[in-house]
């Protein structure tokens, strides 16, 4: 072997190793059936600590009617209490109250109405009745909503503003826009609600 070739081996070695270094470094020594490590225990989060990011859009929840306040502050005293099905017996109670000032019927009145109501709307009955004129008979009750309610110290009050139409004889039919007040003692054992004011809508 003369020294040209000797010189084309070396060139050969080294290029051989320069490459392997190269896989080396690139691949790591152990591969395959290494063991793996085991994952890191996560370091606690500070509860102030800023949250990763969330790609989702925003979504802004459903604004909240004013009066879910008040009617919360119902319910922390009153765990029974249920706007919906309060708002069902409001609507009968609409009807019955209509349907006995009409009637000049003053002992179902008395079941309904605060003391003071009461006092206004036999006073109203006995006028009627002495002019000889007639009550208003309900058409139709086309709407009922809760618009306001709260606690006035141990007092329930829950504002319920009504639309109807009412028969009134030579008057023919009327709308009826009201906002009936009804009131509870929150620590009475009586369920009943009771009309404690009315004020045109």
């Amino acid at each position: 072997m003369d020294s040209r070739q000797l010189i084309e081996l070396a060139i050969l070695a080294v290029v051989a190793l320069l490459v392997l270094g190269r896989l080396y470094n690139v691949l790591g020594q152990k591969r395959g059936s290494e063991r793996r490590s085991a994952p890191r225990e996560p370091s606690p989060v500070p509860a102030d600590a800023p949250r990763p990011y969330d790609p989702r859009p925003n979504v802004t929840p459903a604004p909240q009617p004013a009066v879910s306040g008040g009617v919360g502050e119902i319910m922390q005293v009153d765990a029974s209490f249920d706007a919906s099905k309060f708002l069902v017996g409001a609507r009968a109670a609409y009807e019955m109250i209509v349907k006995a000032y009409a009637d000049g019927d003053v002992e179902t009145l008395s079941t309904l109405l605060t003391p003071r109501v009461h006092a206004a709307y036999s006073k109203a009955i006995a006028d009627r009745a002495a002019a000889g004129g007639t009550g208003p008979e309900l058409v139709r009750l086309r709407a009922a909503e809760i618009v306001d309610a709260g606690l006035n110290d141990d007092v329930a009050i829950v504002v319920v503003r009504f639309e109807a139409e009412l028969a009134e004889g030579v008057h023919g039919i009327r709308d009826a826009k009201e906002r009936w007040t009804f009131e509870r003692k929150v620590r009475s054992r009586d369920p009943n609600w009771l009309l404690a004011g009315v004020a045109q809508a």
